[in-house]
């Protein structure tokens, strides 16, 4: 299960960094990796029963902007980005504006998804 969700939040990772100018191309793994393990870390750290419950409302236009738990992953990926890739506060808030949501939103439809086997229950355990 954690594997499928590091395969998804690194696709999503790759795509904004990758695409990104203001990130120098020797520093790219490194976001990458770097995006990854916040946002892992954050989902792990934040997941609780009430935010599965949040998150599964996350639909395709919620704002997001005021779910507590988004906000608290962006600023983790912000903090890893600038402190351990040395990139700027800005080009990483880019990043974690573009990856996180979308992320979130992908993990949240997944769940609602008869057919897939993801859960954020599984995240509990």
């Amino acid at each position: 299960m954690l594997d499928g969700i590091l395969d998804l939040v690194k696709d999503q990772a790759l795509g904004a960094i990758t695409n990104n100018a203001n990130v120098p191309a020797d520093k790219k793994e490194a976001a990458v990796e770097t995006t990854t393990d916040a946002i892992v870390d954050g989902i792990k750290n934040n997941i609780s029963l009430d935010n599965i419950t949040s998150l599964l409302g996350i639909g395709g236009d919620s704002d997001l902007s005021s779910n507590q738990m988004v906000s608290s992953i962006q600023t983790s990926v912000v903090s890893s980005l600038s402190e351990k890739v040395g990139l700027s506060k800005e080009v990483a808030g880019s990043i974690a504006a573009a990856v996180v949501p979308a992320l979130l939103q992908l993990l949240s439809k997944k769940s609602g998804d008869s057919n897939d086997s993801f859960s954020f229950d599984s995240l509990l355990e």
